[in-house]
């Protein structure tokens, strides 16, 4: 007899959605080789999102939709809709992507003993027309492994493109009010049982005006506007993350508290502190070529930069993440 399909969960939050819904649950509802749950959660919808929902539910028993009354937003109706899964991996699910049929038995089969594993995504423009780039290709290198301070630095983990173990996602909660969801749970992989990557693009990702992901956003040519305390608000991110790793009991203590410290001095003029903390873990920071060595003074001198523009910004004001 043959061996049953193992089981995943995707999590697919809803906002006001309806434009290009219908095509990414059609990419979903064709994954190959899994045994699929669909968990639909809309997000307080405006538009037609909840009546499409419940139209793809009542014609296919895997999908299950359920509704906020209120908006909890993107990250706490992600937070919601990934505790309602109940398969041992869960794949999150973003509204107007399309993916490739044979994304999530790929992930599986390549996550083995890890927490987590994802893929590269193409992006492709409001029309679904290819932009002909991949994300790794603004991003990359991609990380994989179990240095969860690595990804503390430079994140490489997009929501749309992962897959994670339902014990990994359950000592993640409650995600910190600040941060990205997929980050957190990179984070909270890298710190367990590793990170592996699939380089393959399994996502085709749309790169629209009002996606909620900045990633891609300049790959139709366009150029973001940097903000004009963005050295501020960076020692500010920095310092929130190892804060929020602080309290959390996969992630070592010392460490997080040393960057705390050395941070909190970036951000009242002194780089003493992070020259110090830098040092110590050269060996997990951004690899600039040339060894550990070098690449820690690349990124003292980085941070030192940062530090000293921050002295003539003013504070900010808005969300610390964009």
């Amino acid at each position: 007899m043959a061996s049953p399909l193992p089981r995943v969960s995707v999590a697919l939050c809803v906002h006001d959605g309806e434009r290009w819904l219908r095509e990414q649950l059609d990419s979903v509802l064709a994954q190959q080789g899994v045994d699929l749950e669909v968990v639909a959660l809309d997000d307080a919808s405006t538009d037609g999102s909840l009546a499409l929902l419940r139209e793809y539910a009542a014609r296919d028993p895997r999908v299950r939709v359920e509704a906020n009354e209120t908006n909890l937003g993107h990250l706490r109706a992600f937070e919601k809709c990934m505790s309602l899964c109940t398969a041992d991996f869960i794949a999150p699910c973003d509204q107007d992507d399309v993916w490739e049929p044979s994304k999530l038995a790929t992930l599986l089969a390549a996550i083995g003993d890890a927490d987590l594993a994802y893929c590269d995504s193409a992006y492709i423009d409001d029309a679904g027309r290819s932009l002909g780039k991949r994300l790794s290709q603004d991003v990359g290198p991609m990380l994989t492994g179990n240095d969860a301070l690595r990804f503390v630095f430079r994140n490489t983990v997009s929501g749309h493109a992962l897959l994670v173990r339902r014990e990994a996602f359950e000592t993640a909660k409650p995600f910190p009010t600040l941060l990205f969801h997929d980050w957190w749970l990179a984070l909270r992989a890298a710190a367990g049982n590793g990170v592996v990557y699939v380089d393959k693009p399994l996502v085709r990702f749309r790169r629209h005006a009002a996606a909620s992901s900045s990633a891609g956003k300049g790959a139709d040519g366009s150029r973001r506007r940097r903000s004009s305390s963005h050295n501020k608000r960076w020692l500010a991110q920095q310092g929130y993350v190892f804060e929020q790793l602080s309290y959390m009991p996969w992630f070592p203590r010392s460490v997080a508290d040393r960057w705390l410290y050395a941070l909190l001095a970036g951000e009242h003029g002194k780089v003493g502190p992070l020259l110090r903390v830098i040092w110590r873990y050269r060996v997990s920071l951004p690899q600039a070529g040339g060894g550990h060595e070098v690449s820690a003074l690349v990124y003292f001198f980085k941070c030192a930069n940062k530090v000293y523009r921050a002295k003539r910004e003013r504070s900010f004001y808005g969300p610390l993440f964009k």
